[in-house]
């Protein structure tokens, strides 16, 4: 993925972040990287010099290997961590929110912003909840999307945009040059899909993969072995799920259960037996793997041992 410059049209120089969690951090760098100013705010004592770090640590690599043709140094200097939310918004074009995906925690945190600058875009970077859930607490629903971003981003390099039912079609045009500013492929949702597209489909990967693992039918690496054999990739569902960070998988998992009409569709006990001791994946060292070296990553995977070299 390119560095890109700053689009003049799309009339966003000042980007607040709000949660500065694993995706919340990614964001930032990538906005960062187009030239922005981002002031990056988390309601955790030290979380955003945290996130500086793990930054630095991910991304130097990912730099040095020509992945992405960025000056990390410059970008990181561009991120300026808030001491509070009002210091985050109160200039703020635009604000993205990446806080726990928890309908009221969203819902509390835009009403503040509402109260303390009811002027900029605003966009959950929910994966599961419709930003139509936000728009009563909200400033102006005009200015109201979501914006669907991965993690990974120099592999997965899109996002995905979606009104709220009352977003103006500037701010969809705005938001989507926005997105493509950052080098990111802007895929616009039409009308108002749970999960909005690859979610939507993802949600029924892991959650059969969950179901095989649950009912005793196979063990999170032969799920994910056979995947990688089926697909030709390197991770499988379970690697994904650990990438993203399993706290974040269950909260996400539990929302489609609240809405959904099928009985069957109930928690995955393999999932919160590992949140519940806290094992969330790759940022805490362990979760259906052990990090940072996971069995997936080892020669010759996902055969039990590289095949033979030829005489």
């Amino acid at each position: 993925m390119d560095q890109r410059n700053v689009s003049p049209d799309a009339g966003i120089r000042t980007v607040a972040v709000i949660g500065a969690g694993t995706l919340g951090a990614q964001i930032a760098a990538m906005t960062a990287a187009s030239g922005r100013l981002v002031r990056l705010f988390d309601v955790l004592p030290g979380a955003t010099g945290e996130a500086l770090a793990r930054l630095r640590a991910l991304l130097t690599p990912v730099v040095a290997d020509g992945r992405l043709d960025w000056d990390l140094d410059a970008a990181l200097t561009r991120i300026v961590p808030a001491a509070s939310l009002a210091e985050a918004v109160a200039d703020a074009d635009l604000v993205i929110e990446a806080v726990r995906e928890e309908v009221e925690t969203k819902r509390s945190v835009f009403a503040e912003i509402a109260r303390l600058n009811p002027a900029p875009l605003l966009a959950t970077n929910s994966s599961s909840l419709p930003s139509s859930l936000l728009a009563d607490s909200v400033a102006d629903p005009g200015k109201l999307v979501n914006l669907h971003f991965f993690t990974e981003f120099w592999i997965t390099s899109c996002v995905e945009l979606m009104g709220c039912g009352q977003t103006t079609p500037e701010t969809m045009e705005r938001m989507a040059t926005f997105g493509r500013s950052l080098g990111l492929y802007t895929a616009v949702v039409r009308g108002e899909s749970k999960g909005f597209i690859i979610n939507r489909v993802w949600r029924a990967v892991k959650r059969e993969a969950l179901r095989v693992v649950d009912e005793g039918h196979a063990d999170p690496e032969d799920v994910d072995r056979l995947w990688a054999f089926f697909w030709g990739i390197e991770q499988g569902p379970f690697g994904r799920m650990d990438a993203i960070g399993l706290n974040v998988i269950a909260d996400i998992e539990d929302s489609y259960i609240a809405v959904s009409t099928d009985p069957s569709d109930v928690p995955s006990w393999s999932l919160h037996q590992l949140v519940d001791v806290g094992r969330l994946g790759v940022k805490t060292g362990s979760g259906f793997y052990q990090y940072p070296n996971p069995s997936y990553r080892q020669p010759g995977w996902p055969r039990l041992q590289p095949p033979p070299k030829p005489d």
